[in-house]
């Protein structure tokens, strides 16, 4: 393999430098690059966009603040249309960072907006069309081709540094990896669940040292609620993430402490990572977005470059005296949409992450605005970069540890203008905050003797092996001058007579290397036939479990198949019980409403009784006092006659006496015989003021005002309108009990009638009234005639 041909450096860990700033011209700093992009409108939005494109570096806003039209205009290293392919947007935006990244510069690249606003498409993009971080991914391999190192020669000390390990070592790493994926075959199974296949459209990047070996490795951390969570992190066994702490290093650069960093040999191997840490990415459904990032996601990329050969003053190739690792990284930031609560509606959970996102945002963009102002008035004011994780972890960007640039993705919406605004203000500041340019710096690892020409290992090894020998003079005889090629002569075989002893140690040592290195290779090849026999029992295993497989799989749609039509047939039913209860309920509704009809008409046959019952009963008393003046009226008139007749048959001396007496009114023989009544003693008569206990007063209607002199009088009393208690009756403390009722007689007038009686306790714990007496109260006009 390629790979095993190169030099493998002495092991040594490695720490990344701090680049040394120089603040003295403005030609060593560039600003921050910034771009934007337009999201395609909806179909929901209104048909004209609120932004118009002026150029392809200038678009203008129009307002309508308090009715006032006002528009604005924002310039950009480039912006992309709706019509913008994620091609053009990689070629113009990343292809420049990714030539750097080779290079050992590092970049920084932002995607900034409102939620909604098509930042995670242009990052990731899907498999169709891939955004920035697939094409990084896909450039660089395609770039780096068959320079690779071995896996594991480049080793992370998860520390933000590295180690260069031995090929002894590396192989030992590589066949524990080995080890582990066969006793975890689930992890395997879940990296295979997790492929998911970007297109490669094989852009490369042209100018690489193809002089070095090139090792890639994938961090992948998210900043969720202001705390910072390894998406790669498997130690967890299925529990939730631990929180990870920021620390600096030596060279004063940030890191996250303890992060996953996995070494890639592929592009796939980096796509099925990133898969993972996704279904680990803290996402919710809110108003605004069916899929919106509750957290900012950070993926990085980081190179690092172990130089083998380079170039002499001559333009040779040689092995350096100093061989050196340069590390470069490029962070691709997804950072979570800026919200309004009044137009999410957020609360909770939502409401939290909301309010974390926008202060991380907010921090971000008050270290622009102090950056700027530092810059402009020469101002040596604090950067508050340690008030928020963001911020914090990317403060050595921004101090001129590599290239910032950022892409501003806005939806063109009336809906989103407003906080487009505060976006476009946001990109308006960072342009003109200007960044040290950065000067990759490498590490020096082993210092080894210069050789004029590419050397591979077993050459090196051949020299460090005879170096312990003298030199062998190169000698030119001179046959003229034979005394001075005899000395030559004896001067070689001496050299040779002290190599002699040298040489057969040296044999005899690489014959013991050999004997180890035949009993390792024998080790090797019975623990590789172990491992085929072993692989040959879980590929039998795995054709078992596979036939199960489909067996369940048979099952199981034999039972969907099921289960559908029964969902069918249940839904059919559902749809007849539906009917039925429909029918049950208008069928109640008709009966309701035909009780009701019923209820209505008895009413009103009632109250036409009852009219009619009142209207006979006037028309009967009115005949009947009809009949009665009648009666009254021939009575008198047959006493006249009768009076009459007799005065003629017999006169006496008293006729004119008899003549001067008034006729006598129909009141009069009544009169007289009230007045004759004698008056009878009755033993129920009593006074009822004198009358001793507690009444029980039962007003069966609402009485009408008396306007008596006369009025019932209990001074101990409890009034009730309805019997409804048990313990009215059976308290013991009543003894009395008066029921009031009030009706018409028949000329009309009201008549009050007291029904008094006495509460009598029973032998079964009860009580019973015994009425012994009734109190009439009447009025009645005193002309009126009987």
């Amino acid at each position: 393999m390629f790979a095993s041909t190169k030099f493998t450096p002495t092991p040594r860990k490695l720490q990344r430098e701090k680049t040394t700033l120089s603040t003295n011209s403005d030609s060593d700093k560039e600003p921050v690059h910034v771009y934007c992009r337009l999201r395609p409108l909806k179909s929901s939005d209104s048909d004209q966009p609120s932004m118009k494109l002026l150029s392809p570096n200038e678009i203008s806003v129009v307002t309508e603040a308090k009715g006032i039209r006002k528009e604005m205009c924002y310039k950009f290293k480039h912006i992309f249309t709706a019509y913008s392919t994620q091609k053009e947007v990689f070629e113009h935006l990343a292809y420049p960072l990714l030539e750097d990244l080779l290079k050992g510069r590092n970049g920084l690249l932002f995607s900034y907006g409102v939620t909604g606003s098509g930042k995670t498409y242009t990052l990731t993009g899907n498999q169709e069309n891939p955004g920035i971080m697939p094409r990084c991914i896909n450039t660089i391999f395609n770039s780096i081709g068959e320079l690779q190192a071995p896996k594991f020669i480049i080793k992370s000390d998860r520390m933000n540094g590295f180690e260069v390990q031995t090929e002894d070592d590396a192989l030992h790493d590589r066949l524990s990896e080995i080890r582990n994926l066969a006793r975890t075959p689930k992890n395997q199974k879940k990296m295979n669940d997790d492929k998911t296949v970007f297109s490669n459209e094989g852009s490369r990047i042209a100018l690489i040292n193809d002089n070095s070996l090139f090792a890639i490795f994938i961090t992948y951390i998210e900043i969720y609620n202001n705390n910072v969570y390894d998406l790669l992190d498997e130690s967890g066994n299925g529990k939730s993430l631990q929180n990870k702490i920021l620390r600096e290093d030596s060279q004063r650069n940030m890191y996250v402490n303890g992060v996953t960093e996995v070494e890639v040999k592929s592009a796939q191997e980096a796509f099925e990572l990133f898969s993972a840490g996704q279904k680990k990415k803290k996402m919710a459904h809110t108003t605004l977005n069916a899929e919106s990032s509750r957290s900012h996601s950070i993926f990085t990329i980081r190179v690092a470059q172990l130089e083998q050969v380079t170039l002499n003053e001559d333009g040779k190739p040689i092995i350096p005296e100093k061989n050196v690792l340069t590390v470069s990284q490029l962070s691709l930031v997804d950072l979570a949409g800026s919200e309004r609560t009044s137009r999410t509606q957020n609360t909770g959970d939502r409401l939290r992450e909301a309010s974390c996102i926008n202060n991380s945002l907010m921090s971000l963009r008050t270290c622009m605005e102090i950056l700027r102002e530092n810059q402009r008035t020469r101002a040596n004011k604090v950067v508050p970069y340690r008030d928020s994780r963001l911020t914090y972890l990317f403060k050595n960007y921004f101090e001129g540890d590599g290239t910032v640039q950022m892409i501003v993705c806005v939806n063109p919406s009336y809906n989103d203008l407003d906080e487009n605004l505060h976006v476009l203000k946001f990109a308006e500041i960072s342009q003109d905050v200007k960044i040290t340019k950065f000067k990759p710096q490498q590490t020096p690892l082993s210092i080894k003797k210069t050789i004029k020409k590419r050397a591979t290992p077993a050459k090196i090894k051949t020299k460090a092996l005879f170096s312990v020998l003298p030199e062998i003079p190169f000698i030119k005889f001179d046959f003229s001058n034979v005394e001075e090629c005899g000395l030559q002569i004896d001067k070689v075989i001496k050299s040779l007579e002290f190599c002699k002893p040298k040489i057969s140690e040296l044999v005899a040592e690489i014959d013991k290397t050999d004997q180890s290195f035949r009993k390792r290779l024998v080790d090797m090849e019975n623990d590789n036939v172990q491992k085929t026999l072993q692989a040959n029992s879980y590929d039998h295993q795995l054709q078992k479990q596979k036939q199960k497989n489909n067996n369940l799989v048979t099952k199981i749609t034999h039972l969907e198949s099921s289960c559908g039509s029964l969902e069918a047939k249940n839904k059919e039913l559902e749809g007849v019980i539906c009917s039925l209860h429909n029918m049950i309920d208008e069928k109640d509704l008709k009966l309701n409403q035909k009780i009701l009809d019923k209820e209505k008409q008895k009413q009103k046959s009632a109250l036409a009784n009852e009219r009619k019952n009142q209207e006979l009963e006037s028309k009967l008393r009115k005949q009947r006092e009809h009949f009665h003046a009648n009666m009254r009226a021939k009575e008198i008139k047959l006493r006249m006659v009768k009076e009459a007749l007799d005065a003629e048959i017999v006169v006496s001396p008293m006729e004119e006496q008899v003549e001067n007496i008034p006729p006598p009114t129909p009141k009069t023989p009544e009169s007289s015989r009230r007045n004759l009544t004698t008056q009878t003693h009755s033993a129920r008569r009593r006074r009822s003021r004198s009358t001793d206990g507690v009444w029980l007063e039962h007003n069966a209607i609402k009485p009408v005002p008396l306007g008596t002199v006369m009025q019932p009088t209990m001074k101990k009393r409890k009034s009730v309108s309805k019997l409804t208690k048990a313990t009215d009756v059976t308290n013991s403390k009543q003894t009395k009990y008066c029921l009031v009722a009030q009706e018409q007689d028949a000329d009309g007038e009201v008549e009050t009638k007291l029904y008094k009686g006495d509460i009598v306790p029973t032998c079964g714990g009860g009580a019973q009234v015994i009425f012994n007496d009734v109190e009439r109260l009447r009025q009645e006009s005193p002309t009126r005639d009987d």
